[in-house]
């Protein structure tokens, strides 16, 4: 059973802890190594250009109107709410459970030439761990998340449309890792650990999950079997 609330609406998600955590992440509003009470997904209009208000400021303002508990971690994405996908791990007294939302118009490869037009689209993940973790832990598990979320895109045989070779992710993805407070902290997640092997897992599985409802809902280039191999 999972230990964190979760909120779906249209025009948002939004996760809450038992309790505060610590977060890594890579979000617009509150990113960085920080506290956390709960964290906000807001889904945005892709067809507007100009947003009227700073995106901290029209984060941290739909947090206060959802009166949600503080500090919040959030991040903006044109992708629908529909596209969640989620997996939860448990063995051994750990539990890793991760969320994904995906818009697949903005994939890129890492390395692909830099160009300011993009789309809207953007992978969000966020994963949670039920023990405590150092603060090289998280960022270790950071890399397996990243890792795991370029993997189920490969999976998925999808194109960067700028190189045509299989893309990585997005060109605006954003991704966060939480864990409780503790004395006693893992320090390490790598692929050798029990840790690391459920980091894997659920980021594979909730991406993929994610993934494929977006595919169903557009067109998309996909690689050839060559390629995917």
């Amino acid at each position: 059973m999972s230990q964190i609330k979760l909120i779906t609406h249209p025009d948002y998600l939004v996760l809450i802890p038992p309790t505060n955590c610590r977060v890594l992440s890579s979000a617009v509003l509150n990113g960085g190594l920080c506290d956390v009470g709960s964290f906000l997904n807001l889904k945005v209009d892709k067809e507007i250009s100009m947003p009227l208000l700073a995106p901290e400021e029209t984060l941290s303002n739909k947090a206060t109107e959802l009166a949600l508990p503080q500090p919040t971690t959030a991040m903006m994405t044109a992708a629908s709410m529909k596209s969640l996908g989620h997996s939860i791990e448990n063995s051994q007294g750990l539990s890793v459970e991760c969320w994904v939302t995906s818009g697949l118009s903005n994939v890129r490869r890492v390395g692909d030439i830099a160009d300011e037009k993009s789309s809207p689209g953007t992978i969000n993940i966020w994963l949670y761990v039920n023990q405590p973790l150092s603060d090289a832990a998280m960022a270790e598990a950071l890399i397996m998340l990243t890792e795991s979320k370029v993997t189920a895109v490969h999976d998925a045989g999808i194109l960067s449309p700028i190189s045509n070779l299989l893309a990585s992710g997005t060109g605006t993805d954003s991704h966060a890792v939480f864990s409780p407070y503790g004395n006693r902290a893992f320090d390490y997640c790598g692929k050798h650990t029990l840790l690391g092997e459920l980091i894997g897992r659920v980021v594979i599985k909730a991406c993929s999950s994610s993934l494929n409802k977006s595919m169903n809902d557009k067109s998309y280039v996909f690689a050839t079997p060559s390629l995917s191999k």
